[in-house]
Parts: C-alpha cells; structure tokens; sequence
C-alpha cells in the first residue's frame, strides 16, 4: 500500500492550478492507494456544491463542501483523467480570515470516515480548535484506519497544545481494532528530547525508522508560517503506525528534488507491505 501525506497550503501558493497538476501527475503516476491531506481550504463566501463528486461525508457531521473546496477540485482533475477517489473533508476552524480550513483523505478504496475534535476549544472563529479525519477501509481482506491531522505546536505555559490535543486524539484512537497509520503535519520536530516527537513515538512506530534505506529526511525549509525564527530545516510531517510492519520505501516528495515544492511544506509517502 502507497500512502501520501501532505501540508498542501492550499489556494494560499503562487500557481496553486499549475502546482495541483503537479500533484495530480504523480498520485496517478505513481499510483497511490490514498491521500492525507492538511490545510485544505474552501473560502467562507463560496457557493456550496450541491452533490460533490465522490465525497464521503464524515459519519457524525454535516459537512458542507464548498464549490472550490481544494479536495473537491483535485478529485475532479483526477476523474477527468480516468482516476477515481472516494475522499472525506472535515473544517476545522477559519484560516487568515477567508477560509474554511479543514483536513481531507483520498482512497482509492472505500471508505468510512469520522470526524474527531482534538481540542478542548470548539469555536470555529479560533484557531486553536483542531479535527482528526480518521477514515476506515479495508486493504487485502485487513481493516485499516488512517487519520489526517494539523495538529498545534507544543505549550508548556498552558498545557493546551499539542499534549491536549494528544490526550484527545488518543482516548479515540485506542478505542479503534485494527491497524492505523497516522498521518499529518505534528508541528514538532524530531530532535533530541522533543516532547511532541517523544510523546507520540511513545504508543506508535514511526515509518521513517522502519525503512531500511528512507530517502529524504526534512519535511519543512526555513521560516515558514508558524516556524518564522527557524533557521534549519526540520521534519514535523510525519507517518506512523501503531504497530512495527514491512516499510518498503519511505520518501519525501516535492521537496524540489524528488518533484518540484508544491507547497510550503513538502510531502512524505511511504510503501507498506499490508500482507
């Protein structure tokens, strides 16, 4: 099973038209069996779209999906070429002012999602509320649960950070049966004693370490938005999976090398043997 994860920063990227071709290119070529996608937009004052091309609404919410809905558009460019993905989209609160910002998951296969408030806030006007898409398929006769998530950066003054957001995301994660894959951008670096990293590394694997030769490391450049004072390269996109497995290949993805940056943010993609 091919998945990629990606902080695509939509409709806010110079050329997002030419950059979702881009994408639509290699998801086909390279035959992906689905998507995690974050930071996927509709504008607030857009029209909605009365019966969206092959959306799976989230199980326990009213989704509206805007005409311009990043997800929507990228779903019909890929129908257009023959391709077909079932895809979910839940909002999790207004980005710069304009948006609807949400997470979404493509699949090839069928799937059941469920939208997940990780966050102790639930006003949509505030930043700080956070959803979990966990969507629910079936892979060579296993069921699989794969999530899509933006979470905050860690905070030690108020607690209500990534470590809030975790304790939520874990009571619903540890009620699933089955194999998960976690997917999405953590906002926390891999370094030494990073407590984000620590913190999640401490109930599920992460793919990177089970590659035998992974290819590409960092997921982000220097200063981009919510990182301005950063002057290195870090990897705060990440893919893990709540248990060890066969990770053939795991490799970042327009990073300018391996593809060209679609994105502030570049994509990870991992190939796991589900047999």
């Amino acid at each position: 099973m091919k998945w990629l994860t990606l902080n695509i920063h939509s409709w806010m990227e110079e050329d997002t038209e030419e950059k979702m071709d881009i994408l639509v290119h290699y998801i086909i070529s390279s035959g992906l069996d689905g998507v995690s996608l974050q930071e996927v937009n509709q504008r607030i004052d857009a029209l909605p779209e009365e019966n969206p091309l092959h959306f799976v609404p989230p199980i326990n919410e009213k989704t509206i999906i805007k005409q311009d809905n990043y997800a929507l558009c990228l779903v019909k460019r890929l129908a257009e070429l023959g391709e077909e993905y079932h895809w979910s989209w839940t909002y999790s609160h207004v980005g710069y002012g304009i948006y609807e910002e949400g997470v979404a998951i493509l699949s090839k296969k069928p799937l059941q999602s469920q939208a997940v408030l990780v966050s102790s806030v639930d006003k949509k006007t505030d930043v700080t509320r956070r959803m979990m898409l966990c969507s629910k398929l079936t892979v060579q006769d296993k069921e699989l649960f794969v999530t899509s998530s933006h979470y905050s950066w860690w905070n030690e003054e108020t607690k209500q950070g990534f470590q809030d957001e975790w304790t939520l995301s874990k009571l619903f994660l540890d009620k699933l049966s089955g194999f998960i894959l976690l997917c999405g951008d953590f906002n926390g670096p891999d370094t030494i004693k990073n407590e984000t990293y620590d913190l999640v590394t401490k109930s599920f694997v992460d793919t990177f370490e089970l590659a035998e030769h992974p290819s590409g490391r960092y997921t982000i450049p220097e200063e981009i938005d919510g990182w301005k004072h950063t002057k290195e390269q870090l990897r705060i996109d990440y893919i893990f999976a709540s248990e060890p497995c066969q990770v053939r290949s795991h490799d970042v993805i327009f990073d300018g090398e391996n593809y060209p940056c679609i994105s502030d943010h570049y994509g990870v993609v991992v190939s796991i043997d589900m047999e």
